[in-house]
């Protein structure tokens, strides 16, 4: 049975009981006057007693119909709300402005479709990763492999006639090897930071120190690599949450970028590190002075093997920022790409801010 149907019995069933009510208390008090020796009512007051009775039924029609009109009105937001989910139309809100029973179950609706069309933006952002995670592998695996057999196929055809060509084959091969080491190396890091079930050791750390320590250690390095680290303001006193070697691989990875892409003989990184106050988190910033890249594609370098310039391919795996965006997001940070004005390309990494060193 409709709805419209239970209500209308239900409230013609409540005019029947109202009536026969009133009928069987005018039945009582009619023979109560009979007994009495006064006269009963006459025919009139029965006559009135019907009238009130189809008054009412005809009050209560009205007032049911149009409660049914409001209650199937409301129904049709929400049924016209499922239709549109269901032809994947998930952007698709319900207006209701009455305040009544119905608006938190159609708010609940829109928070559900909202949830929904993130949750399904996020699977065809996934797929899509993996598409380009494949065909990433393909690509970054085919390169050295190609060097590789090829060199071995100059050696056994005789190419390397002295011992010098022969080491310089030899150190082609050896190097290539670790280039594909190296890459498996990464997919394997970020298979497991992707299944969160890469172990970080948290400890409470001050940032602007273990940065420079990290800094220090490796500056000699990128300076014969053509990168000077130059060290800006470091805000001694700021307490975070990190893992020191998964911070030290972020840093790293960002510092590979860099040298990969400069266009100067002698590129710079510079290095910040403040928070506190009235920041709610301490922020890390490494801005160099390469070429950059368009701003639209800024969110994109954090992608599994995006390269924001095709003929940038050869010169990394392009899984390093993605591995860094994930170690730092278990690290409960997040990490963004910004221009600075004065050209080139900033990595920012902010993680939350502690107010006491924890002494283990």
């Amino acid at each position: 049975m409709t709805l419209k149907r239970r209500l209308f019995f239900l409230n013609f069933r409540a005019v029947l009981v109202t009536f026969f009510t009133m009928f069987l208390f005018a039945a009582i008090v009619n023979i109560a006057i009979v007994k009495e020796g006064e006269a009963p009512p006459t025919d009139a007051g029965f006559a009135a007693l019907f009238l009130i009775f189809i008054t009412a039924t005809l009050i209560n029609l009205l007032l049911t119909f149009r409660l049914i009109k409001n209650i199937l009105n409301s129904l049709k937001f929400l049924s016209e709300g499922v239709r549109q989910i269901h032809g994947n139309n998930l952007a698709y809100r319900i207006a209701y402005n009455d305040n009544d029973e119905f608006r938190p179950v159609c708010e609940a609706f829109n928070e559900m479709a909202g949830r929904l069309e993130k949750f399904v933006a996020q699977r065809q952002k996934d797929e899509a990763n993996r598409r380009d995670l494949i065909a990433g592998i393909s690509h970054d695996l085919r390169t050295p492999l190609t060097s590789i057999n090829g060199s071995l196929e100059g050696l056994e055809a005789g190419v390397a006639s002295t011992p010098e060509m022969q080491r310089k084959y030899f150190e082609r091969i050896r190097k290539k090897a670790a280039d594909l080491e190296r890459i498996i190396e990464q997919l394997f890091l970020f298979s497991k930071l992707d299944m969160d079930e890469f172990p970080l050791t948290i400890r409470r750390v001050d940032f602007a120190l273990a940065v420079s320590d990290m800094i220090q250690e490796t500056e000699d390095e990128y300076a014969r690599r053509g990168l000077k680290l130059n060290l800006g303001e470091m805000r001694a006193g700021i307490f975070v949450d990190a893992d020191v070697f998964g911070l030290r691989n972020v840093i790293i990875n960002i510092l590979e970028n860099s040298v990969r892409y400069k266009t100067k003989e002698q590129g710079a990184v510079t290095i910040t590190c403040t928070g506190g106050n009235a920041a709610s988190f301490a922020e890390l910033r490494l801005a160099d002075d390469g070429p950059g890249v368009p701003a639209e594609k800024l969110e994109k370098l954090f992608d599994v093997f995006y390269r924001s310039d095709p003929s940038r391919s050869k010169k990394g795996s392009g899984i390093g920022l993605a591995i860094s965006r994930k170690t730092i997001e278990l690290m409960g940070g997040t990490i963004h790409a910004e221009l600075p004005e004065a050209g080139g390309l900033a990595i920012v990494i902010r993680l939350p801010l502690k107010q006491k060193e924890i002494v283990p």
